[in-house]
């Protein structure tokens, strides 16, 4: 028995009830006209046979026998549909006037309230996104993904078609030259994330029929923290929060449709079949944006096929075109196909023209397929992460926020009067998908959260399962009225008026602290820290300079910089993580004319691979060469060879035969006179340490290290009137160091170092009052800064081989 027939097997049972001559009682109005016409041909077979009144009578018994029959299959099939939605919980079968609405409004979404609440969301979340989103280049990323879509090139595995051809197109079809390339992107996330917002609306309406409720659940995802940090940025986690939203709004459509279908004809062109075919496009192209949807896709598509439609779906040609949709939204990967061989740009990555290098890009094989971090994890377990993901929920939607989405989890799981489960639910799905991907994704997120930096990686994936929590808050306030109007029915003390003006006021309060609780800390409007960075990278270099860089912030920004707002056009940047892949040498290299390169890839122990000093041999006489970030791990080939003068932000890579040419106190004074000077983003808690804000700044202050270091290792052992210069000049630059990080160990450490040198070489010196003070202050400052370095670096007590020696001197002086 087919339960839920589609548009021909409802046409086909129409025509079944004419020829038969049943008498229907049945309350289906589409059907009117046919009943009619059915009454006059009974009366006119009756009149024409007069002879048979018997076998008539026979005959009219058996067929109001197939009637009932009939209508308990309808009844059967839409209690069976109902559970799908757990509806059949003793609540809306009492309530005909709302059972009737449900009817009314089942075929047709898009009604005047509903339009205007799509119209209200999209505005609002579109312009506060617009005005609050990053008026450039951004972190992590970002910079990459922009440059990429700019270029219309290949990003990084998994390639992400989608999010880089919709970028390409924003990037370039906004005709404003007075806003950035990163600008424009970044626009169209916010819109897309807006566009999350309605899906997220209209899946909370369509289940409970109340627009207050789905608005709640929309402006809390959309406003809270996470969501709108990085909803307003160039990057691919907007576009997969719409997918998420996508597929659970098309889930409870097509459960709604289904279960009114066999209640009467759906002549609405969507019809539950055509629903199902969306489906599977949207989970496709879902994916073609970022992977890790495949943690809803899966759970969604099982529960489809084999729960909801697994009555109606299961024949060749509903198949066919199942699998014929699928296909279609996968086709942005074509793209990766395609782009290499009509768009060779820079920083594009691997060789995906090929069938084997569009797998092992697909695949994510230079990561590790199903994992996020190519190096060691750590051993964070699994209870861990999932305790940071409801710590996490408290900042994301406030007590009452996630107190509503528990209420509204039990109501999934057991239906509107909290006693009533329903294994094959909708419900029960969502709820499944949600512990799926908390378990299942976390389980193999292999990133070292216990660093600052990974945590906020990490924290960004809890996007996903904070879509269905948001939904659950709708469903929960929902089922809160509910139960108060059920007391308003037992005693009457409790009237309607409650649930008409109490519910948006609440609803607004809500939404309205929400809004003006994050509004001042996901405001970036004003954000130029990291184009101010870029270009203090960019601009100090020398003439037709040569820059390595490694780390993503190091090389994102610049990047973006370089390629897309055409800043020094007369460098070359090359990334030493993509030198290392071995499809830089078929799809880079290329690009780089002015480039040496003396292998097939840049890796010194495989064979036909070079080393760092192999490359800075066949180029170093060409042109200055930099080094902005970390070297390549692994490789110290260069260091017997070359060694390093940092200046700025970036240092610059010197030959050993050269190095009488060179005066490195000169050079750092100087560097340091001039050292980048702009707005710096120190607000803790706009910008906590697991922000990429913060890890710029740790990047400033790595650099003055790295200057420091270089004075003390070739000044600290020396005696003489420029080597005490060096070591004042050491003690300034690692002073201004914790200006940007106040906790850097190493700066702790050695400015007690250069303080006892310092002091050491006072007292060594001419004897006299003036000395005298100075090696006291010395000695202050010595044990000042490095009790600091006991308290707060207790970490580093394994690993410092100086930490007994340091707190016997604490105690001496």
């Amino acid at each position: 028995m087919n339960y839920s027939p589609t548009l021909s097997n409802a046409r086909n049972r129409k025509n079944n009830n004419i020829n038969n001559g049943n008498n229907v009682n049945r309350n289906v109005n589409c059907r009117n006209n046919i009943n009619n016409n059915n009454i006059n041909n009974n009366n006119n077979n009756n009149n024409n046979n007069n002879n048979n009144n018997n076998s008539n009578s026979n005959s009219n018994n058996n067929n109001n026998n197939n009637n009932n029959n009939s209508n308990n299959v309808s009844s059967t099939t839409m209690n069976m549909a109902k559970d799908f939605m757990n509806w059949n919980d003793g609540i809306i079968e009492r309530e005909d006037t709302q059972l009737q609405q449900q009817k009314d409004r089942c075929f047709k979404i898009l009604k005047k309230g509903t339009i205007a609440c799509i119209v209200l969301l999209f505005i609002t979340c579109t312009i506060i996104y617009s005005i609050t989103q990053y008026p450039s280049v951004s972190g992590g990323d970002a910079g990459e993904l922009i440059v990429v879509a700019h270029q219309f090139g290949v990003a990084h595995p998994p390639g992400y078609p989608l999010f880089t051809f919709l970028g390409y197109l924003f990037s370039h079809i906004i005709p404003s030259n007075t806003v950035s390339v990163a600008w424009k992107i970044s626009f169209m996330s916010s819109m897309i994330g807006s566009i999350a917002s309605i899906f997220i609306y209209l899946t909370v309406y369509l289940w409970v029929n109340n627009h207050w409720c789905g608005l709640l659940s929309a402006y809390m995802f959309t406003f809270s923290p996470l969501i709108w940090m990085y909803q307003i940025q160039g990057e691919v986690f907007s576009m997969n929060n719409m997918f998420v939203a996508m597929l659970m709004f098309l889930g409870v459509w097509y459960t709604r449709v289904r279960i009114f279908e066999n209640e009467r004809y759906n002549t609405s062109f969507w019809t539950s079949e055509r629903i199902a075919y969306l489906s599977a496009f949207s989970c496709a192209i879902g994916l073609t944006n970022q992977h890790t949807l495949v943690l809803i896709v899966i759970p969604f598509a099982f529960w489809l096929m084999f729960i909801s439609g697994r009555d109606q779906l299961w024949n060749i040609k509903v198949l066919s075109n199942l699998v014929f949709y699928t296909l279609i939204g996968l086709s942005p990967y074509l793209l990766l196909f395609i782009t290499p061989k009509l768009n060779k740009v820079k920083y594009s990555w691997g060789n995906t023209s090929t069938l084997r290098g569009f797998i092992k890009h697909f695949l994510r094989e230079e990561y590790g397929t199903l994992q996020l971090y190519g190096g060691d994890g750590g051993v964070i377990s699994l209870l861990t992460k999932i305790s940071i993901y409801f710590e996490n929920l408290i900042i994301q939607f406030g007590y009452i926020g996630l107190a509503l989405s528990l209420i509204g989890l039990l109501n999934l799981l057991l239906g509107y009067n909290i006693r009533t489960f329903k294994w094959k639910s909708f419900g029960t799905m969502i709820i499944f998908s949600f512990l799926f991907y908390i378990t299942f994704f976390f389980n193999l997120c292999n990133l070292p959260i216990d660093k600052p930096l990974y945590r906020g990686v990490f924290l960004r994936f809890f996007m996903q399962p904070n879509v269905l929590m948001s939904i659950a808050m709708g469903l929960g306030i929902k089922s809160i009225f509910g139960f108060l109007n059920r007391i308003e029915r037992n005693d009457g003390t409790i009237t309607l008026k409650i649930q008409k003006f109490l519910l948006p006021i609440i609803i607004i309060g809500l939404v309205g602290n929400q809004i003006g609780a994050n509004y001042s800390l996901q405001d970036q409007s004003d954000n130029y820290s990291f184009y101010d960075y870029g270009h203090s990278v960019l601009d100090g270099l020398p003439r037709n300079t040569l820059l390595l860089v490694g780390g993503d912030l190091v090389t994102n920004v610049p990047m973006y910089l370089h390629l897309c707002e055409k800043v020094r056009p007369d460098i070359d940047i090359l990334s030493l993580e993509i030198m290392s892949w071995e499809w830089f040498k078929i799809t880079q290299s290329p690009l780089f004319h002015r480039v040496k390169f003396p292998g097939n890839v840049y890796h010194p122990y495989i064979p036909d691979g070079y080393s760092l000093k192999d490359f800075l041999d066949e180029n170093i006489n060409d042109r200055p060469i930099y080094i902005g970030g970390d070297f390549k791990s692994g490789d110290s080939s260069f260091q017997n060879d070359y060694y390093t003068i940092s200046k700025g932000l970036t240092s610059q890579i010197i030959s050993k035969k050269d190095a009488h040419k060179f005066n490195t106190y000169k050079i750092i004074k100087t560097t340091f006179s001039t050292f980048p000077s702009f707005h710096i983003p120190n607000n803790t808690e706009k910008y906590p340490n697991d922000s990429w804000e913060h890890f710029m700044m740790e990047e400033m202050a790595v650099s003055l290290e790295r200057a420091a270091e270089t004075l003390l290792k070739e000044y600290l052992s020396q005696q003489n009137t420029e080597s005490y210069k060096a070591l004042e000049l050491s003690v300034e630059i690692l002073e201004k160091a914790l200006t940007y990080v106040n906790d850097k160990c190493w700066s702790l450490k050695h400015l007690g170092i250069c303080f006892d040198h310092l002091r050491y070489r006072v007292v060594q010196s001419v004897n006299n009052n003036k000395n005298q003070n100075k090696a006291l202050n010395y000695s202050k400052q010595l044990l000042h800064y490095w009790k600091k370095y006991i308290n707060q670096c207790k970490h580093e007590e394994k690993t410092d081989q100086d930490w007994e020696t340091i707190k016997k001197v604490i105690q001496l002086i």
